[in-house]
């Protein structure tokens, strides 16, 4: 299992019919034994008149603040907000369709056919690169991936193609040994026609509280036959002016009658962070954060073996042009178990399990990104990994 500490939030949602003019109901936050500041918080509801990226606003005590509606399905709405308040407190937060309670709003805008920007204002925050696969132009073409900037300067901090080890860039998802039928596939590399492929955008989100979208994606065979469908979600909040929370969300549902085995090593599969190809060049400026468990390590290691399993969260500190920049991974307490870590100082870090995908179990996995423009510590980071894996419960009058 993985190492965390239980604690409880209780959100208490009370529906009310009879508020005043605009007000659709109110909803009541205890805060339990955390601080949170800019925290983001959820409240689901049963409203088919709300759609996709709707903006509320939310009155409390300490002013007005916006909320941002996401569908679940025709009536069920998933409302998001950033909360702040004490550790111990219960915040009666309520709801409104009327108000001017923001100023930016996270918007996507087309680089070019395959390149989709996220701005938060005028300011790049996320990039989706997705190209189409051309045989003649393997290593531009052959995986879907997710760039990070700097969040309080917009400035790239993920690699892309080239560089040391052209096949990692940005946020990417891949496993080296991939087994269908008897047939083995090389997802991460991709050497050799199998790829991962973007198929469709199947939803945006835009608004004053997050920006995202799901994305469709096809993985192929050598002959360019699709054999998993992987739907991606990545939603990104601005906690403050130079940190921002991504959460990688993903599904991985096999599309032929037999088993996929996903297999490999930690340093070739899995949900991997690349920092930019600067990294790889100043490697002897980079150091990793770990939990407490694991302090005994210096921090320029690069650590393997059973110390580095089922980590609950692992980060990295680098630089960029002379601008320091703390990235952690935060694995959710549902991903599998037996997930080995890895940690490259040239700028390359994430988790490894292998996984057998059949109709009736397909992989899910849930990862948070926490991107600082700046340096974070390991009990800062342990505050952000406790507000992700201890979602609050909701009860509903």
């Amino acid at each position: 299992m993985k190492y965390h500490v239980f604690f409880l939030v209780l959100l208490f949602l009370i529906v009310s019919c009879n508020g005043a003019e605009g007000e659709l109901f109110q909803a009541s936050l205890d805060s339990g034994g955390l601080d949170l500041v800019n925290s983001p918080v959820f409240v689901e509801v049963n409203n088919p008149d709300l759609n996709d990226n709707d903006i509320l606003c939310v009155s409390a005590e300490d002013g007005v603040i916006p909320a941002q509606v996401q569908s679940i399905s025709d009536t069920n709405k998933r409302i998001w907000w950033q909360a702040t308040q004490p550790a111990g407190e219960v915040v009666t937060y309520s709801f409104n369709v009327n108000g001017n309670c923001y100023d930016q709003v996270f918007t996507w805008t087309p680089e070019d056919d395959f390149s989709t920007q996220l701005q938060f204002g005028n300011q790049a925050v996320l990039q989706y690169v997705h190209p189409e696969y051309n045989p003649e132009e393997v290593e531009q073409t052959k995986k879907p991936f997710h760039h990070l900037f700097d969040p309080s300067g917009g400035e790239l901090i993920t690699k892309g193609p080239g560089g040391l080890y052209t096949h990692h860039r940005g946020i990417f998802f891949g496993y080296n040994h991939v087994y269908t039928n008897d047939r083995r596939i090389d997802i991460w590399h991709a050497r050799d026609g199998e790829r991962s492929e973007h198929e469709a955008v199947v939803r945006e989100f835009s608004g004053p509280v997050m920006g995202g979208h799901i994305v469709n994606i096809l993985w192929k065979n050598h002959d360019g036959e699709p054999f998993l469908d992987e739907n991606r979600e990545i939603r990104l909040f601005k906690q403050a002016d130079d940190l921002v929370i991504v959460d990688f969300y993903s599904t991985l549902q096999t599309t032929i009658d037999g088993p996929v085995l996903l297999d490999g090593d930690r340093q070739h599969a899995g949900v991997q962070f690349r920092a930019a190809q600067y990294v790889a060049e100043h490697a002897d400026q980079t150091r990793y954060i770990r939990p407490g468990y694991l302090s005994h390590h210096e921090p320029d290691d690069e650590i393997d073996g059973d110390d580095m399993m089922d980590l609950p969260w692992n980060a990295i500190q680098f630089v960029v042009e002379g601008n320091p920049y703390t990235v952690a991974y935060l694995s959710h307490t549902t991903n599998p178990d037996g997930a080995e870590m890895s940690e490259r100082l040239y700028g390359r870090f994430g988790e490894f399990f292998p996984y057998e995908v059949t109709p009736d179990q397909p992989l899910t996995v849930n990862y948070r990104f926490i991107v600082k423009s700046g340096h974070l510590d390991a009990d800062e980071i342990e505050q952000h990994y406790q507000h992700y894996v201890n979602e609050p419960a909701v009860i509903v009058n």
